[in-house]
C-alpha cells in the first residue's frame, strides 16, 4: 500500500507541475514571422540572420544550429565532437574541415575510413572530378573510372595511393616494433608521415586533434592492409586493435565538462559519440544533426535527437537541432555564418 501511494502521490505532483506550467492561448502568438529582406552584397551572416528572423522550416532550423555552434565554440569547456559520415570529402568539404581543425573549433574528428581515404588520395597527388550521376557506368567501367554519385575518380589514383600506404605500413612497423596501434593512434602516424598542409590527417597530427575511425575495416584501409601483410612476415605486419581507442574517447568525455556534437550524416560516426558520452554518464550538452534520413526505419543516422536522450546519450537540458538538409549545403553556411560572427582573430582557448 505504502508503495502505491508513493506513486499515486508522484502522478498528482507531476500532474500539478503540469497545470503550474499550462500556457495561455497568447503565448502561441509572442513571436511573429518576420519576411526576409535580401539585399546586395550580403554576406553569408546577415543571409542567416534573415532565415532566423523568418524562423520557419529548414531556414529557421539552419539559423539555430548556427547559434548552437557559436555557444559551443565560445563555451572553453566544452568539448567538441564532429562526427562525418557520408562521401562528403570527396565532394568537397575536405578543406572544411581542416579549417576548423587548425583553428581548433572541433575538438576530436570521428569518421568513416573511407572519407579519410579519400583524403589520402588528394595528399598523394590524386584528385577528385566533377562528372555527372547520369553518366554510363558500364562506359566509366570500361575506362577504369570510378563513381560516387556524381564525382569521378581515377582508378590509378587509388592504386598509386594503396602501393603508397602499404609502403607506410610497413615504416610504421619498423618504427613501432611490436606495437599494438588503435584506429587514432594509426591516424596519428599516417599524418604524421604526410605533407600535404590541406590533408585532414597532417592537420591533425599538427593541431594534436584525435581522429577516431572505429570501422576503420570498412574501407580500403582494408585492402591495404591485406596488401601490406602479404608481403611481409608475421611479425612485421601492422596490429591494429578495434577496441583499444574505446578508453580513449572515452577518457576524452569523461575529462570534459560539456560535450557538443556536430552531425554530418550519421552512422557509426554519430553512435559513436553518442554512445561514449553515455558510457562516461556525461550526455550531450549541445546536438547539431545534418541528414536528409527518416526516422521511421529505426535508423540511426536519421533518428530524432530526442530519442538520444532516451538513452542517456543527449542531456535533456541540451541544445539541440536537426537541419533536414544536404550537408554539402547546408555545413559550410552555418560554418561560414560563424566564422563571420567570431572574426578573424577569434582565438579559442578550451579549458582542459
Amino acid at each position: 500500500m505504502q508503495a502505491g501511494r508513493k506513486l499515486f502521490l508522484q502522478v498528482k505532483l507531476w500532474r500539478n507541475i503540469r497545470c503550474e506550467a499550462r500556457v495561455e492561448r497568447e503565448d502561441f502568438f509572442r513571436d511573429p514571422v518576420v519576411h526576409m529582406k535580401l539585399k546586395t552584397q550580403m554576406t553569408v551572416n546577415q543571409l542567416i540572420q534573415e532565415f532566423q528572423k523568418s524562423g520557419s522550416f529548414g531556414a529557421g532550423r539552419i539559423a539555430t544550429a548556427c547559434d548552437i555552434y557559436e555557444r559551443m565554440i565560445r563555451d572553453k569547456r566544452c568539448t567538441i565532437f564532429l562526427a562525418v559520415a557520408g562521401a562528403v570529402v570527396p565532394a568537397g568539404l575536405r578543406t572544411v574541415i581542416v579549417d576548423l581543425i587548425r583553428k581548433k573549433f572541433v575538438d576530436a574528428v570521428v569518421t568513416t575510413g573511407a572519407n579519410i581515404i579519400h583524403d589520402l588520395l588528394e595528399a598523394m597527388g590524386g584528385h577528385h572530378y566533377k562528372g555527372s550521376w547520369s553518366a554510363d557506368d558500364s562506359v566509366l567501367y570500361e575506362y577504369h573510372t570510378y563513381r560516387i554519385y556524381d564525382i569521378f575518380v581515377p582508378e590509378e589514383d587509388f592504386i598509386k595511393e594503396d602501393s603508397r600506404l602499404a609502403e607506410m605500413f610497413d615504416d610504421i612497423v619498423e618504427d613501432n616494433q611490436g606495437y599494438v596501434f588503435s584506429s587514432n593512434e594509426l591516424m596519428t602516424e599516417i599524418g604524421k608521415r604526410i605533407e600535404d598542409p590541406n590533408s585532414i590527417l597532417k592537420a591533425a597530427y599538427e593541431s594534436k586533434v584525435p581522429v577516431f575511425v572505429p570501422a576503420v575495416r570498412d574501407s580500403e584501409f582494408s585492402y591495404i592492409h591485406w596488401l601490406h601483410a602479404s608481403r611481409n612476415h608475421q611479425d612485421k605486419v601492422l596490429q591494429v586493435d578495434a577496441f583499444k581507442e574505446v578508453s580513449d574517447i572515452i577518457d576524452l568525455a569523461s575529462n570534459s565538462s560539456r560535450i557538443g556534437m556536430i552531425v554530418l550524416g550519421g552512422g557509426v560516426p554519430r553512435n559513436t559519440v553518442q554512445h561514449t558520452a553515455a558510457i562516461a554518464r556525461k550526455g550531450i550538452n549541445y546536438a547539431i544533426l545534418i541528414t536528409m534520413d527518416r526516422p521511421e526505419t529505426g535508423g540511426l543516422s536519421g533518428s530524432t535527437l530526442r530519442e538520444a536522450t532516451s538513452w542517456g546519450k543527449i542531456r535533456p537540458s541540451a541544445h539541440k537541432v536537426t537541419v533536414i538538409g544536404d550537408v554539402l549545403m547546408v555545413f559550410p553556411l552555418i560554418v561560414a555564418s560563424v566564422f563571420e560572427r567570431l572574426g578573424s582573430k577569434y582565438q579559442r582557448n578550451r579549458e582542459k
